[in-house]
């Protein structure tokens, strides 16, 4: 987290305003928890800062940027299968990497995507 903060403000060149500071630690705090890599966040915090950007969670969810195996080495999940980008729409990229957003259907009646989640095959309680 102070990792992403450190980087935004490297790249902005000059101190990050307290109200800032705060919003991008919550969103920061967020983006890990769903398991985007660190080193990956800081690349996206490097972008914003030139822009005058500072709303992290909206550009990672706008990035075309690929999460590939040496962005994700650390994430610890080398036997996740490869995310078929037909389920978890409503979480953006978050779904490349952590299965409990590999879901499918209307809110409430989500169901483990058929194509991609490592679960898939040995449906839980079985």
């Amino acid at each position: 987290m102070s990792q992403i903060l450190a980087t935004y403000a490297a790249a902005l060149g000059r101190p990050v305003l307290n109200g800032t500071r705060a919003k991008l630690e919550g969103q920061a705090v967020e983006l890990l928890a769903q398991g985007l890599p660190e080193a990956w966040l800081c690349d996206r915090a490097r972008e914003m800062a030139p822009r005058g950007w500072s709303d992290l969670i909206t550009h990672v969810d706008k990035s075309t940027v690929p999460l590939t195996a040496s962005t994700t080495s650390g994430s610890g999940r080398s036997d996740l299968p490869e995310w078929c980008g037909e389920c978890g729409a409503d979480f953006g990229s978050a779904a490349r990497l952590n299965p409990r957003f590999r879901k499918i259907g209307p809110d409430g009646a989500r169901e483990l995507c058929p194509n991609c989640h490592p679960d898939r095959q040995h449906p839980e309680g079985a």
